[in-house]
Formats: structure tokens, sequence, C-alpha cells
């Protein structure tokens, strides 16, 4: 098996912080010996965060869009430029409300809802009091694919034709008509279309790290691959130019990371514009394209620079070289730019910079002003060597309370398959962090933003050779100074829900207790009941994870509901009844099967959620009843 070469900036070495931790291979890592007492904080204080996204810009650029959650559920709200003013625009006493646009003079709303946390997404239109549905129907998924050319209505994908099949449209605000754009009798995904509604980009999901791209003729009905024919890369598809004559898109063809390139539909020529030392996650065009936004993920931290595209260089802003920004957006006349900044000790906020003055400005705050940010636990980069010498990237947290003499801790497993740990503020780390816990967060084999190799290399070893990883992870945390050995848990959601129940069948005396969120129980079951509104990317996914046909065998031998008689550690499982991905059926079933062995269980089924805790009372609950479990599974 290839062993990946890591950058040395993410690789903990001796000589640059030997006085905090070393490499696993040759020594123990240990924490700092100075002792530093902080303030312990409660589930409802951590809960007084807030949670904010958005930043879209009103017509006439006065008014940024965004969505908090700070009433206690996700609403729409507005930020006045000029006043400085926030007003809340629409909010939901039963689900969460998120602000998409600002359309017209008045800057009526176009906002999405999930009722339920079900299947059915939902996108409204709301003009003074009056709210429409533009997507309706009992089972309708629709989701927001942006604002058209010339501002005069939004793109949105609908399946409300048939389940499987996600359609095209436009809506426009005027004559509130929903127009159909492609009608989608492919077995591919669409993205987006020309500006002059002639060509589409059509995705094929071979597996997860290999998309082909479609430039489809919709007047001809003809297509042309972008990608070639022995294509084993990552195409994704950015767009068009304002003329449509070329296309935009990203891949890693030929790289282990992705780079942004342009194609001229009539020539066929292909010009790499733009390639980093990382993956480009997405690139952003002004509405005039003449700046672009390109946004890298640098071990785990959001970067994003801009480029002046007439000048071909990019703009010196000082505070883009520093925040770790996610979301960048133009606002009319290039006048304004709004970020969205997070950091390990700050939720998501959105900040405003005016490119006349190079001034920025902090116009939400989302941390709650009880909790004193230096009381909260930076994560440092550290690397795990595997069971087979690869080296695994993770990020360690440490209590900054270092008065107990041996702690308690926990190696926490990221969703996916194909997720990743990043810098950005995780609540539920914090809290545990806060409560005296040392937490090491693995992105194991299979993680995103490591090279396409580091990407492919869990797949149909899932729960086996990524598991191993997991397992050094722990051998890690038992080498530190100060940490108790004995008591080393595991803790993760969704497929990290997964290798947690995997750790504690087929290893089950690794780790002395475990925490799974929506995790997978039955992979039998999961793969032969995927969603309709997956059938676009279902054979990627078995060919990733499994044909729970051919490979019965195999999907039925990595699946914990089979082999809970081994599980011999106290389990804590948390879900959504309402969730589209991980039914409540997965948990139901390990939890009786383990309780019927008399090994403490504690089940958290939570009525009101889906796949992941969206409301703040139920966030309280959750970080309550780990911190419980956590006390009372630990000595």
């Amino acid at each position: 098996m290839k062993t990946l070469i890591f950058k040395t900036k993410f690789i903990v070495t001796i000589c640059s912080i030997i006085s905090i931790f070393l490499l696993f291979n040759s020594c123990s890592t240990n924490r700092t010996s100075k002792n530093i007492t902080v303030k312990n904080y409660t589930p409802e204080q951590f809960a007084k965060n807030k949670y904010i996204s958005g930043g879209t810009f009103s017509k006439n650029g006065d008014k940024i869009l965004y969505t908090s959650d700070e009433t206690g559920l996700p609403a729409a709200w507005a930020y006045n430029i000029k006043t400085d003013e926030k007003t809340l625009l629409h909010s939901d006493s039963i689900n969460a409300v998120y602000s998409l646009t600002l359309f017209g003079d008045d800057d009526h709303l176009i906002y999405t809802m999930n009722p339920g946390g079900g299947r059915a997404i939902h996108i409204y239109a709301k003009e003074e009091d009056d709210i429409t549905n533009i997507t309706p129907g009992d089972n309708v998924r629709a989701t927001w694919r942006g604002v058209n050319g010339d501002n005069s209505g939004i793109y949105y994908i609908s399946n409300k034709r048939s389940p499987r099949k996600f359609d095209r449209y436009e809506y426009l605000f005027e004559t509130k008509i929903s127009k159909l754009i492609f009608q989608n009798d492919t077995k591919y995904s669409t993205s987006y279309n020309s500006y002059n509604y002639k060509y589409i980009l059509l995705h094929e999901s071979i597996t997860e790290e290999i998309t082909n791209l479609y430039l489809y003729d919709i007047i001809n009905k003809t297509s042309i691959s972008l990608s070639p024919e022995d294509n084993d890369s990552y195409f994704y598809g950015k767009g068009f130019s304002l003329d449509n004559k070329e296309v935009y898109y990203l891949t890693n063809y030929g790289s282990e990371f992705a780079y942004f390139v342009k194609y001229n539909i009539e020539t066929k020529q292909r010009t790499i514009l733009i390639k980093e030392d990382w993956d480009i996650v997405s690139t952003d065009f002004s509405p005039n394209h003449n700046f672009l936004a390109v946004y890298t993920n640098e071990n785990g931290r959001a970067r994003v620079k801009v480029k002046d595209i007439q000048k071909n260089k990019y703009l010196d802003i000082p505070f883009l070289k520093t925040a770790e920004i996610e979301k960048l957006r133009f606002g009319p006349n290039n006048k304004y730019l709004s970020f969205q900044v997070v950091g390990y000790n700050q939720p998501k906020s959105i900040w405003l910079l005016n490119l006349e003055t190079n001034t920025t400005k902090q116009i939400t705050s989302s941390i709650n002003p009880e909790i004193a940010v230096t009381d909260l636990s930076k994560p440092i980069d550290t690397t795990i060597i595997s069971f087979d010498g690869l080296k695994i990237p993770a990020f360690l947290y440490f209590p900054k309370d270092n008065s107990k003499r041996k702690n308690a801790a926990l190696v926490w497993t990221h969703g996916g398959p194909g997720g990743q740990f990043r810098t950005n503020y995780n609540q539920y780390i914090q809290y545990v962090v806060n409560q005296g816990y040392t937490v090491l967060a693995v992105n194991n084999r299979g993680s995103s933003g490591y090279g396409k190799t580091f990407k492919a290399l869990d797949n149909q070893k899932h729960g086996v050779d990524d598991l191993l990883d997991i397992i050094k992870g722990k051998e890690l945390l038992a080498s530190l100074n100060g940490i108790d050995e004995n008591n080393i848990g595991i803790i993760g959601d969704s497929y990290g829900g997964y290798l947690v129940l995997a750790a504690l069948t087929f290893y089950p005396d690794e780790f002395a207790f475990g925490i799974d969120m929506f995790g997978i129980s039955n992979w039998l079951q999961v793969l032969n009941n995927t969603p309709d509104f997956w059938a676009a990317r279902k054979k990627a996914l078995f060919k990733e994870m499994g044909d729970p046909i051919k490979d019965s065998l195999m999907l039925y031998n990595k699946s914990p509901l089979f082999f809970s008689d081994n599980i011999k550690r106290p389990l804590m499982v948390i879900q959504g009844a309402n969730d589209p991905k991980v039914h409540q059926s997965e948990s139901d079933s390990i939890v009786a099967r383990v309780r019927k062995n008399n090994i403490p269980v504690d089940y958290i089924l939570f009525k009101d959620e889906g796949h992941g805790i969206r409301k703040k009372e139920n966030q309280i609950k959750t970080m309550t009843s780990i911190g419980e479990f956590l006390k009372q599974h630990t000595n």
C-alpha cells in the first residue's frame, strides 16, 4: 500500500514544539505542565452561542441577509449597513428557517425550510406578510441553486416530477411562476446552466472520488464529456462565462489536489487558471466577473484569496491573510465584501469589508459573552502513525485546566465517510474539553482534504483499515502524560457513530465506553433502503461501501448489529426520529440487543430532530447527557 508523505506544516516535529509534544513513534506526546485554572461552562451557556450563516446583499447593497438561531431556532435576519440595525425578517416556532436571498426594491425574502427534519425540503417567498411555497408537495425536495444572471429570479432543483429525478427550474419574482429549464431524464445530477439557457452541466458519480462532467446542449439534446474516457478523478462544474462561450470547473485530474480550469466550448481548449498546494474547494465570481474568490482547504483551515481578473493579481487584503473564511460574497458595484469568519474559539460570524477603505467590521457576534474565548482549547496539529506506517492527520485538544493528575480522554470520529475535522469551532468538542477531558479528533484514511489517494484508501475497507487508524489514535492518547489509559472512550456522529459501534463490537477491549450519535448499525438495511433522492449517486455509494446484493456477506460482517453480543462497554446512543439518512430503527435495534446483554445503555431519542441536533433545547439535553454519561463511566 502506498504511504503518503504529508506536508511538514501539519506534522508535529520535535524541533518546533518539543516543549509541548513529540512525535508518537519516537516518544510520548505531552501536554504543558503549567497549571491553569479555567471556568467550566454549562450546556446552557454553550447553547447560547449563536449559529450564524449567510451574508448575501440586498439589491441596492444596503442590507446583508443572514441566518441566526438567537431566538431558539435558525431564522432569517437582515443587517442594515447604514444604520447598523438588525431586523428579524422571518421565523417559525417549529422549524428552522434558512435565509437564501432578498429580492426587489422592498427587500422581499426567499428562504428554505425542512419541516420536522424529514425528507421534504421547500423554498418559500415572503412579501410583507404573504408567504408562498414555491415548491409545494408532501415529499418534494427542493434545493436552492442561486440567483439568476439578471437578479430577476432564482434557480432551484426539485424532484416534484419523480422522486428519483431532480429537474432544474427558474422562479421569476415578478410573475411568481416557476419555469422548467431542464427536465432531467438522465441518470446524472444537474449543475449550472448557461446564461442563455442553451447549456447545462451534468455530473455522473462513479465513486465518491471519481465524477464525470458533461456539457449538455438543451436545445439539440446532445452532450459532450469534459472528463476523459479513462477518468480516475473528480470533475465538478463551477459555471459559465458571461458570454456563454466558456465553462469553468474544478478537477484533480493528474494531481492529488483540485485546481481551477477554463474550457472553451468552440475550440475545446482547456486552460488551468489557478492551481494551489492544497485543494481548491470552491470558487465564486463577482456579478460582473471582474473578481474571483478562491477558497482552499489547508489542512483543515479555511483560506480565501480574491483575484482581480483584469489586472491578473490578487487583492492585497491583510484581513484575508490571517482569518479563516468559509464564504465570501460580493456586494453590488464591488464596494463591499461580506465574509463568514470561523475560528476554533469563535462560532461562525459575519464580517464586512469596505473595498474602498480596506477596513473591516464585524457585524454579527456568535460567542456567548459569558464564555471567555481564552478558556477554550486550541486544536494542535498531530500525526498518528497507523498500523501500516501511513501518517494520519489529527487535531489534539487539551483541557486548559491541568489540575487533575490523570484525565479521561476521547477519540472523536467524523461523519461521511469522506468528511474531515477542521479547526473551526465545534461546540460539542469544546464542551467536552472544557469539562476536563482530552480529545483527539482523527482524520482517518478516507477523509477529504489530503489528496485523492488518501481519500480513496478506505474504499470497501470501511470499519477495517479506517477503524485501525482510530485505534492507533487511542494508543497515541494512552501514551500521553496526564492521560488515564484505562479511561479512553470513543465518540462520533453519522458514519463516525458507525465507527463507535464498530470499535465496541470488533475491538471490545480497546475503549472504555462509546457515544454513538445517529450512527449506522446495519449496512445491509441502510444500503437496501437508500432514499429515492440519492438515485444519482447510488452507484458511487455502492462502489465505495459495497453493493448490498453482491457484497452482502462483506456488509453483514461489518455491521455491528449482528455481532452486538461482543459489546461489553457502556454505550450512549443519540438519535433523531425523523432522520432520513440513518433511520431510527438503526439505533432502536442496537440499543435493544445491547440492553438484552445487561450492558449499560443510555438512549436519547429526539422526536423532533432529523440527521443532526438543530434545536437549542435538544443541544442542551445532548451536552448534558454526554456530560453525565462521562462522569458516570470515567473514574
